[in-house]
């Protein structure tokens, strides 16, 4: 897309909002920053940290595919008692994917740190991507949930210390396994000697950090999706599996990517079943 056409927005129901709160600023690059819209009853809450898509190289903070109208999404987990983090991060032309899971990590941090300012639960914290942000979600989720997370991998920036594990993780049609995707691969890390491009694509993929004690996995997909191939859910739910970790995988039927040709709101719907499973009130799954 060359551009958006206008969209008019207006506070959520029932939130406060942040717009723009910077939580990483890194020398030559613009300010990183993510809006936040917090229930306004109910104690500290839970929170849903979403991660655009957009092919690495485009989409911001503010969006969600078009055709699923824009707030709608974000009002109906606020509605479900659920705070929403929108991180901006940096983009294919800025950077390779190896900065852009950092700067989701550094949101992670950030929003741990001001937890009580910002009145968020930081013990109860979720991922949820869609396409190239699933695989950013799913990686910076599982990456950080380790035992003893790799300080490279994870990065310094922003506040650049403190928790970055992750309570679950929603992985919508995205890339999973990029050692069976060359192309992609090569797009995204233009001009690397193909050797160092075929370890980048073993440890970027989200499958190489799954482990027994990783955070529970959502893992959605439509079976007609012709962007993304549902091989890719497929892989990343056997992977957790096969290491013993939690997962749920949901296949769509009809739907292209995006979901598109099936009740979105149906499937947002799983998503909040499960978040309140897994950082709300009622919270169990993965809890054995």
């Amino acid at each position: 897309m060359t551009h958006l056409p206008p969209l008019r927005t207006s506070p959520l129901r029932g939130a406060t909002t942040w717009t723009g709160l910077t939580y990483a600023q890194v020398p030559g690059f613009r300010p990183m920053v993510l809006d936040l819209h917090v229930p306004d009853a109910g104690g500290p809450a839970p929170v849903v940290m979403w991660v655009h898509g957009g092919g690495w190289a485009e989409g911001d903070r503010r969006l969600v595919p078009l055709q699923w109208g824009q707030q709608r999404l974000f009002q109906k987990l606020v509605d479900a008692g659920f705070a929403v983090a929108t991180p901006d991060h940096r983009l294919i032309e800025e950077v390779a994917p190896d900065d852009m899971v950092r700067d989701l990590i550094a949101a992670v941090r950030y929003l741990r740190t001001y937890a009580a300012d910002l009145g968020l639960d930081g013990d109860r914290l979720a991922l949820w991507g869609d396409s190239a942000g699933a695989h950013l979600a799913a990686l910076a989720g599982l990456a950080g949930s380790a035992e003893q997370p790799d300080p490279h991998l994870l990065g310094r920036i922003g506040v650049g210390r403190g928790r970055t594990d992750v309570s679950s993780i929603i992985w919508w049609y995205g890339a999973a396994d990029l050692t069976v995707l060359p192309d992609l691969t090569e797009s995204l890390w233009r001009g690397v000697d193909p050797d160092a491009r075929e370890w980048l694509a073993m440890a970027y993929s989200p499958v190489t950090h799954v482990r027994a004690d990783s955070p529970p996995m959502l893992i959605m997909h439509g079976d007609s999706d012709t962007m993304s191939p549902l091989d890719q859910a497929v892989r990343l739910h056997d992977a957790a599996l096969a290491a013993g970790a939690w997962s749920r995988l949901v296949v769509v039927p009809d739907a292209e990517h995006v979901f598109l040709g099936t009740d979105i709101e149906a499937q947002w719907q799983v998503v909040i079943d499960f978040l309140g499973d897994t950082i709300g009130p009622r919270a169990r799954v993965g809890a054995d």
